[in-house]
């Protein structure tokens, strides 16, 4: 009876989250149908397959929209922030989990709550300060911005990570010679490269959606991001329904692709807090 009851609760668990899964990709499923489709016929049968499937739209759509300008800027912005905040937050982190710091607890209070103020409280000042050096408009910017938003996330999340990594592989390291520096560097980037790859993940993620920040500093087309290219695209083409669909598809795909890529290592980042041996 026990075991039946367990079956028929596994069934009606598995059940649910296919629901959920179907229910999460529904709408991108039809993201996808429709950028295949010619525009009389979205408007037509907004829900439908395509009568005549076509990647006509994703051309028009990539030269029209200037998607290959803002691809490079979201990419060079993405990797500029990443490694600032790697490089930062995995120095930070080491500090706040394994040296004798004083006040650490301090720190990590004030990292949780710089994260809890609505980052529109300092458009104007930082619009203010930004235009004074002449960094407005300037890929430079939102470098600046991003990296100093998202560290205390990575410092936080590395931190946790560190927690659990056993003091005897470093006293071990430093038996056998090496220093604080080497201790880091030899034992413990290699120890980090699970939840390096998370935090890299997670912030390019941030880094190609956000839209506040960019849509504020980068006002020229030469130096728009993907998502501020997305918003103006679809201003400029709002009457034609396929074409704002196909930019959906051409935004929204390497994030797509880079977590398929990537999940195992962003899975096993968030879930690791020891070592395995």
């Amino acid at each position: 009876m026990k075991k039946t009851k367990k079956r028929i609760t596994k069934i009606m668990m598995h059940f649910i989250l296919l629901f959920l899964a179907l229910f999460q990709l529904f709408p991108l499923f039809v993201l996808f149908l429709n950028s295949l489709r010619a525009d009389v016929e979205i408007k037509k049968f907004p829900i439908g397959l395509p009568e005549t499937p076509s990647l006509v739209n994703y051309v028009e759509t990539w030269i029209k929209g200037g998607y290959a300008v803002a691809f490079r800027n979201s990419i060079l912005v993405g990797a500029c922030v990443i490694a600032i905040v790697l490089f930062a937050a995995s120095l930070a982190a080491y500090g706040l989990a394994k040296l004798d710091i004083p006040g650490k607890a301090f720190f990590i209070a004030y990292f949780m709550m710089g994260m809890s103020f609505p980052t529109f409280l300092y458009i104007v000042p930082l619009y203010y300060n930004f235009s004074q050096f002449g960094l407005v408009n300037t890929r430079l910017s939102v470098i600046i911005i991003y990296s100093a938003g998202y560290i205390p996330f990575a410092i936080l999340l590395i931190r946790t990570f560190l927690v659990g990594i056993p003091k005897e592989l470093e006293e071990a390291g430093k038996i056998d010679g090496c220093g604080e520096i080497g201790v880091f560097l030899h034992i413990t980037v290699p120890l980090l490269k699970p939840i390096l790859a998370t935090v890299s993940l997670i912030v390019f993620v941030w880094c190609w959606n956000e839209f506040l920040w960019s849509n504020t500093f980068l006002t020229t087309d030469s130096i728009r991001t993907v998502a501020t290219r997305f918003y103006k695209f679809t201003s400029e083409w709002s009457k034609d329904l396929a074409k704002i669909y196909t930019a959906g598809v051409i935004t929204l795909a390497p994030i797509i692709v880079l977590y398929l890529a990537l999940q195992k290592s962003f899975i096993e980042g968030l879930t690791s807090g020891a070592v395995k041996g």
